[in-house]
């Protein structure tokens, strides 16, 4: 099985990488990391944070020269709160090449003020309809509500990376399956947020809720290889 990580940091390498795959796409959450550590992925894709308060133009002429695949938007590191949505969404309106935006949806610290919000993505969603929006992490401890509000969105997919590791054998897990069982699989991707989770334990755990939820092996295989590819890239 030729397996794609759809989401992964090169920061620290791939040494220590845990699973034989064929290729992946690279997430760089910072511009200097980008600069710095761009040349560490030949054969993979990459995807670079949105950076529109300090360096919009840059990111905008990397999309442009097709260098990256993805934006990202990050609301804990970017420090967006709920109001700043409108201009976030102004924007990704100026990409005129149309590249998916691959949303963190993790929940993690204290500042609640810059967490996740599925009111803004989908403010975002609703503003850039002919956009792809992959769901980084898929909503964390709040799968089952991004499941629900998201559903009826086309141009929305879930990147499992991360939440396979962190939610399991917790009660979030049931709502892994739920999202699982009736999203298309062609809208659901592995990826695992290496290096801060085991690409390896992910991916058998990936393969265990996937039976749990009556996806066949070919289904399994379209979200472990291609449907990322097919989703983000080809849109």
């Amino acid at each position: 099985m030729d397996i794609f990580d759809c989401h992964l940091h090169i920061e620290k390498g791939l040494e220590d990488y845990d699973l034989e795959v064929a290729s992946g796409n690279v997430i760089y959450n910072s511009i200097d990391s980008y600069k710095e550590n761009y040349a560490k992925a030949n054969g993979y894709h990459k995807s670079l944070i949105l950076d529109y308060k300090y360096n919009f133009e840059f990111c905008l002429n990397e999309g442009q020269e097709k260098r990256i695949v993805a934006f990202k938007i990050h609301s804990r590191i970017q420090q967006i709160t709920e109001l700043d949505y409108p201009t976030v969404s102004k924007a990704i309106a100026s990409d005129t090449n149309n590249l998916p935006i691959i949303y963190d949806a993790f929940y993690f610290g204290k500042e609640l003020q810059f967490q996740p919000s599925l009111a803004g993505l989908i403010h975002l969603i609703e503003s850039q309809p002919n956009r792809n929006f992959i769901v980084a992490h898929a909503g964390g401890y709040e799968i089952l509500k991004y499941f629900f509000h998201l559903r009826e969105y086309k141009n929305v997919g879930f990147d499992l990376s991360f939440s396979l590791q962190y939610l399991k054998d917790s009660s979030c897990e049931s709502d892994l399956i739920k999202l699982i069982r009736y999203t298309d699989v062609s809208k659901l991707f592995f990826g695992s947020d290496f290096y801060f989770a085991s690409p390896k334990i992910q991916f058998n755990h990936l393969v265990e809720l996937c039976h749990k939820a009556g996806k066949s092996s070919n289904q399994i295989e379209e979200i472990a290889t291609s449907s990322w590819l097919n989703f983000a890239i080809k849109g």
